[in-house]
């Protein structure tokens, strides 16, 4: 019986990311959320410790590119959200594979390895929490059993998790990880996963699309128009 799972959930590929909806075309946002997905499916597949992976999907498109990663496909309820996503998909395994243990991660962070997984999977306690960048949100949430608590993302999620864990009479253990915290949702993320993402999928995706020049040439244009006047020429280092 498998014990141990990492959970993927991943909503139409044409709902997402609609706070870059500003900068990128729809085909652009659809391709970014797929090249992101790769970038994470890729680093779960080399964590041995898992004996699964269930992709949470109503995606064609996503159950596609995914199906050589994942051991099993749950589809969420019509209208879910990313809380009711996770929450029905840990459900699901704890009653169909009785699995102990569900590592539920973002499929929008495309810095994570399998060292940053790991690293998860080390420090867990009961409830673990990786934070995001700001310390609000919640990017990556691990439960022992799965179900233990109703997952809350979305804003600041990481204080409702915490709650949810006093409410069930559990302490949450919070794991601090920078690749994890890390997620692309606005166009600060966009410009700075430009510059610092690698060798990676979603930076191959970036580049070939065009997308990385266009917002280049924007970061030039406002350091231009921010920089104090030399004479007719602005100098930058």
């Amino acid at each position: 019986m498998n014990m141990f799972w990492a959970l993927l959930p991943v909503k139409e590929v044409t709902e997402s990311k609609q706070r870059l909806a500003g900068s990128l075309h729809h085909h652009e946002r659809e391709g970014l959320v797929l090249a992101m997905l790769r970038d994470v499916l890729t680093a779960i597949a080399e964590v041995e410790e898992f004996d699964g992976v269930l992709l949470v999907s109503r995606s064609q498109k996503v159950q596609a590119l995914a199906r050589e990663f994942v051991s099993d496909v749950f589809e969420e309820s019509a209208g879910s959200d990313h809380s009711r996503a996770v929450t029905e998909g840990n459900r699901y395994l704890y009653d169909r594979y009785h699995a102990e243990s569900c590592l539920a991660l973002s499929c929008d962070v495309p810095r994570v390895t399998p060292t940053d997984i790991r690293h998860v999977i080390e420090h867990h306690e009961r409830i673990s929490l990786v934070p995001n960048t700001s310390g609000e949100g919640t990017n990556a949430i691990m439960t022992s059993p799965p179900n233990v608590i109703t997952c809350q993302f979305g804003g600041a999620s990481l204080v409702r998790h915490i709650a949810s864990a006093d409410a069930a009479g559990f302490d949450a253990h919070i794991v601090q990880n920078e690749n994890i915290g890390h997620d692309i949702d606005d166009l600060q993320d966009l410009e700075r996963a430009i510059v610092d993402l690698g060798s990676s999928y979603t930076r191959q995706y970036l580049q070939s699309s065009g997308i990385a020049a266009r917002l280049s040439d924007q970061i030039a244009d406002r350091r231009s128009a921010m920089s104090p006047a030399t004479g007719t020429v602005n100098q930058w280092t």
